[in-house]
């Protein structure tokens, strides 16, 4: 028999392990859709302030591009040129999380002279051909639902001003 305590802790270390790999995945995201760059490379931070002593910690990320050829009218005719597309303004970003975690089983439940409680998995007896056990195996079942999260509100703030970038570089 084992403690339901040690059960209960095994589980919940379990989901939050998995939340905390869900969580790496959504770091990820700056890796995929933009460059980190030295300190030194830009003269002014977000602030519009120069480099000083206190900004210089600071990560600088830059978004990974694609450029686009993109078509538009002019009196002579059809032209094209280069739109600067920024990856995360054309890729779907969601966050996925896990929202509910269902443990079910049937177990054997038990109390120790400290008034706490162990449980067991039931034991299958298997007998010989003609006294075999005709109790049902011991049941689990592990139910992890996990869905995709809107993403945070920075992250879409900080798409849609790079949709507005782009907006601003189509003609028209």
């Amino acid at each position: 028999m084992i403690n339901l305590d040690s059960l209960v802790s095994v589980v919940h270390l379990s989901v939050a392990n998995a939340n905390q790999k869900l969580q790496d995945q959504n770091q990820e995201l700056f890796q995929r859709f933009f460059d980190q760059i030295p300190n030194e490379e830009s003269n002014l931070q977000g602030s519009g302030q120069p480099n000083s002593d206190q900004n210089d910690n600071r990560i600088l990320y830059r978004p990974k591009y694609v450029t686009i050829e993109y078509p538009f009218e002019t009196s002579d005719g059809i032209k094209t040129m280069g739109v600067d597309v920024p990856l995360l303004t054309i890729v779907p970003v969601t966050a996925p999380r896990i929202s509910e975690v269902r443990f079910k089983t049937e177990l054997e439940v038990g109390v120790k002279e400290d008034n706490s409680l162990e449980i067991a998995f039931p034991s299958t007896k298997k007998g010989g051909l003609f006294n075999a056990d005709k109790s049902s195996p011991s049941l689990a079942e592990l139910e992890i639902v996990i869905h995709a999260d809107d993403p945070p509100e920075g992250l879409k703030k900080l798409i849609e001003g790079y949709d507005r970038a782009l907006r601003a570089q189509i003609p028209g």
